[in-house]
């Protein structure tokens, strides 16, 4: 069962440093991507939730509605790709604001 845990959690912090470090062309399209990849992610949530009572992780493993361990891991789930969402509007932010500032200053 611990094993299984620690998998679990290297797979997760993995694909939340993917998802940290995506590729941002502009600030402005950064802070639009964030947005539209967490209401993507949160529809197709709401998705599988209303059909078949599970969802597919991005590991790979389901969650089932049925098990309190089911619903810990939709928690989790859910936590992380918010998180994700701020952490790349945060850093959209902050560029615009420094190139703000340089341009202030040219």
């Amino acid at each position: 069962m611990a094993e299984n845990a620690r998998i679990y959690s290297r797979n997760f912090i993995e694909l939340v440093n993917n998802e940290k470090i995506n590729v941002i062309y502009d600030f402005a399209y950064g802070e639009y991507i964030s947005t539209k990849t967490f209401i993507d992610k949160l529809s197709r949530i709401q998705s599988e939730l209303l059909d078949t009572g599970t969802i597919k992780l991005e590991t790979g493993q389901e969650a089932s509605t049925d098990t309190p361990g089911g619903l810990l891991a939709i928690q989790i789930y859910m936590e992380s790709i918010e998180s994700t969402r701020q952490s790349m509007s945060g850093l959209a932010k902050l560029g615009l604001n420094v190139e703000k500032n340089l341009w202030k200053n040219i």
